[in-house]
């Protein structure tokens, strides 16, 4: 999946096809209005049993919602903690996580 680039700066960051942009994009999208979802409900909920089955149902559809995108969580992180470390894959993911 990943082809290993050297970096202009020295360093050395995967290079992810415009597919797997794409796919681990669009499933952030879903991811991010999950995790909205689940803290709106967390701040309504008073009793930690429930606020913990929340967040249990939360990562679960977080999973589904990559799995559905042909993603294993084990490329969606890759993609997503390479972003954390480079502004054009990071700019790549919001384009098309903006457009969904």
């Amino acid at each position: 999946m990943a082809e290993f680039r050297n970096g202009g700066n020295g360093g050395t960051h995967p290079s992810f096809s415009d597919e797997t942009v794409s796919k681990v994009g669009r499933a952030a999208g879903q991811v991010s209005l999950i995790r909205d979802a689940c803290r709106e409900g967390l701040n309504k909920l008073d009793s930690e049993d429930e606020k913990q089955k929340l967040e249990e149902r939360a990562e679960a559809a977080a999973a589904e919602a990559i799995s559905e995108h042909g993603l294993s969580i084990s490329e969606y992180n890759q993609v997503v903690t390479t972003a954390n470390e480079d502004p054009a894959l990071r700019e790549r993911l919001l384009a098309v996580a903006q457009v969904d």
